[in-house]
């Protein structure tokens, strides 16, 4: 994450400031044949593309930890309460029921070490997992486990906006 012109000190400023939510803008990562890297069989390693499309999340979890960027819950209210809230509020019904633990909400859950979890994506290697995060829920259903993606398993269900004519 850098913003062009800008110093590191900067980042952390805009990163900590209470409105601001965190996200990735990342375009999809690409094959070195130009095809995006959307199988779950593509390997990790030789793809193109920018860092943020695989460790936004978890390097600003390892700056709170290392930078005391903020306090570890408002990270996590930036990477999930706070995106769904405002789509909800800019129309996006839909995200009433993310981005929360709570009775009656979706059951989309990151589990991750507060200890551990860091990006490991570059510039050179922008696809590389970020680690310290042992497990994904997604609709209730395990995806990720002891830090391994689970093949053949699809739970998610699209959030989608009516068509209007």
């Amino acid at each position: 994450m850098t913003f062009t012109g800008s110093t590191d000190e900067d980042l952390k400023l805009a990163l900590a400031h209470e409105s601001t939510i965190i996200g990735s803008d990342s375009f999809p990562l690409m094959k070195s044949d130009d095809m995006m890297a959307y199988s779950w069989n593509t390997s990790y390693e030789g793809l193109q593309g920018h860092p943020r499309a695989a460790g936004t999340q978890a390097r600003v979890l390892k700056m709170v930890r290392e930078d005391n960027l903020m306090p570890l819950m408002s990270a996590i209210s930036k990477m999930s309460y706070m995106p769904a809230e405002f789509l909800k509020e800019n129309g996006v019904e839909q995200m009433a029921n993310k981005g929360r633990i709570q009775v009656g909400a979706d059951a989309d859950i990151t589990l991750f070490d507060p200890e551990t979890v860091q990006d490991n994506s570059t510039l050179k290697e922008p696809g590389l997992p970020s680690t310290g995060i042992p497990y994904v829920v997604v609709n209730g259903t395990v995806v990720v486990e002891d830090s391994q993606v689970l093949k053949g398993v699809y739970p998610g269900q699209a959030i989608r906006n009516s068509i209007s004519k």
